[in-house]
């Protein structure tokens, strides 16, 4: 399992001098429904504001971040023909409500490299290109890659109040 890119992580050393702390690739990544899906934990901070000491890397991954914490998650999403198939391994139909899911976050979403489309429950599809960016508040969706090259998004996630939601909304419990 790989999807190597570099993470630098810079800090200020003990001079106050800005230091590179640590260059090379992520220490957590994992290939949750296809071995092509990679999800990468960036960095995570445990509250708001934010320590400079605090170490953002995690023995394991976790989709959402803690009570009033932050997770950053680069996700490289293979194309549905890959992801959604038969008994035979022959692409299938995708059903609508497939993967739909949902978390207890303000989420700014970036399309770094190739197509995306956002599913909502409850509204049309939304066609993403490299470049945009969406922010998503405590709606369930799913993310499709409807073409036939990988596509890489950056989500940045914040805890959210659960209570300041105009609605319940329809669909899956909160992950």
């Amino acid at each position: 399992m790989t999807d190597e890119f570099r993470r630098v992580v810079t800090g200020v050393d003990g001079d106050g001098h800005s230091v590179v702390d640590s260059d090379g690739l992520p220490p957590v990544v994992i290939s949750p429904r296809h071995p092509e899906q990679f999800l990468t934990a960036i960095w995570a901070v445990d509250e708001l504001p934010a320590s400079y000491g605090a170490s953002g890397d995690r023995d394991g991954f976790r989709l959402s971040p803690p009570p009033g914490g932050v997770n950053i998650i680069r996700n490289k999403l293979p194309p549905d023909s890959a992801v959604y198939v038969d008994a035979d391994g022959s692409p299938r139909p995708v059903e609508d409500e497939e993967n739909l899911h949902r978390t207890a976050t303000v989420d700014f979403i970036c399309v770094l490299e190739g197509e995306l489309w956002l599913v909502l429950e409850g509204d049309d599809d939304v066609h993403l290109r490299a470049g945009d960016c969406v922010v998503q508040r405590g709606t369930v969706h799913a993310w499709r890659n409807r073409t036939d090259r990988p596509t890489t998004f950056l989500a940045v996630l914040f805890d959210a109040d659960e209570d300041t939601l105009a609605a319940t909304p329809i669909g899956p419990e909160a992950l």
